[in-house]
């Protein structure tokens, strides 16, 4: 049996969260991926969701690579690299514009946005804000992770 990594932990509780509000009917799961990209030596956790009935969705992106677990495996966890970034990622059409303010408002100013758009020849326009938390995320912060599902399920709502 091995030791699980922060990032294994965090993966859990975020994987949990989630599932049982799925489970609760309060959320839809769409997708989810669990990758290791052995080049860079990365893994990352994608859970994608949305409101039941919605057409705005969430994806949660818990990443950690190699300096994350080298740090992990070297003992430098009171250097807060021990653990894995969080981003959200806000997907939806043009009128998702109209809430950009409010979003970055809700979310706080500590936090960073990237707006993207997706145009293509074959599907309709999209939108995207990207949440950055600008921080490591530590087994220690495991609350601030179910209050991030919770709040992202909240500023959902506003969206549609």
């Amino acid at each position: 049996m091995f030791d699980p990594t922060a990032f294994d932990n965090l993966k859990v509780v975020v994987e949990g969260a989630v599932y049982d509000l799925d489970l609760s009917g309060d959320i839809s799961i769409l997708d989810r991926k669990d990758l290791f990209d052995f080049a860079h030596y990365e893994r990352a956790y994608v859970i994608h969701y949305s409101l039941p009935h919605r057409s705005s969705s969430i994806s949660l992106e818990l990443r950690a690579d190699m300096g994350h677990f080298l740090a992990e495996r070297n003992g430098l966890a009171e250097k807060n690299q021990a653990g894995a970034v969080i981003q959200l990622i806000y997907n939806g059409n043009e009128k998702i514009y109209e809430h950009q303010e409010e979003l970055e408002t809700t979310w706080g100013p500590d936090k960073s946005w990237e707006w993207i758009n997706v145009h293509s020849s074959l599907h309709p326009p999209k939108v995207q804000g990207v949440l950055k938390f600008n921080r490591v995320i530590t087994e220690e912060m495991v609350d601030d992770i179910l209050q991030m599902v919770s709040f992202s399920m909240e500023t959902l709502e506003q969206l549609d």
